[in-house]
């Protein structure tokens, strides 16, 4: 709902305390210039409009939610179901903010482990429920940062049950989860692409972060 309140002529400036489609373009700028990544649009993306077809023939995800609800990255592109800087229903500015962050770690992931890793994520289920969970490792760390409260971390793990993970992998990233939203609650930042992220929105967009102790 706020993604479209945000997208309505003179309603956008309500929200003043929100970060602005001028702030959330500069820092996926600065992402990927630090994280060496561009992006394309999911819908224009033949390559993710065989994969959508493929997912949905294979019983995983409905293809329009693979190309309307999530981000995918694949090497160092970002497809993206948005225009970075523009709300829309589902992917408000802050939401925007959160997916290049998550996308951003896939990178690192596929930086620190090198061709096995796209492999690993296709075919093992327990490997792309680790992914996913280390990646959704920078949700709760942003959640954090700005609102100085955790979100629950079974959602999370339960929606790797779209991405084709079994329930036992599904467990696995829900119990990594809890744990890790331990260390988050202490101030720990765990995630590369977060430390990257918090640089920048340090610097940037100060006013935003929640107000501890």
């Amino acid at each position: 709902m706020k993604g479209y309140l945000q997208s309505l002529p003179g309603v956008g400036g309500l929200f003043q305390r929100d970060i602005q489609p001028a702030e959330v373009w500069a820092f996926w700028k600065y992402m990927q210039e630090r994280l060496r990544t561009k992006t394309a649009n999911k819908a224009d993306s033949l390559e993710m409009q065989l994969a959508a077809e493929a997912l949905q023939r294979m019983g995983i995800l409905d293809r329009q939610r693979f190309l309307e609800k999530y981000a995918t990255t694949v090497g160092r592109t970002l497809y993206v179901p948005f225009e970075v800087g523009v709300p829309k229903g589902g992917w408000d500015l802050w939401a925007q903010v959160v997916v290049c962050v998550h996308e951003h770690q896939h990178v690192v992931q596929h930086d620190e482990e090198g061709p096995s890793y796209e492999l690993a994520y296709l075919t093992s289920s327990a490997a792309r429920a680790r992914y996913e969970a280390e990646a959704y490792t920078c949700n709760l760390e942003l959640h954090y940062w700005r609102y100085g409260t955790l979100p629950a971390v079974r959602p999370m793990a339960e929606g790797l049950k779209h991405y084709g993970c079994q329930p036992e992998d599904v467990e696995v990233a829900a119990h990594t989860l809890a744990l890790t939203s331990v260390s988050v609650r202490h101030g720990a930042v765990v995630s590369e692409a977060t430390h990257v992220a918090l640089e920048w929105l340090n610097s940037h967009v100060p006013h935003l972060r929640a107000k501890k102790g």
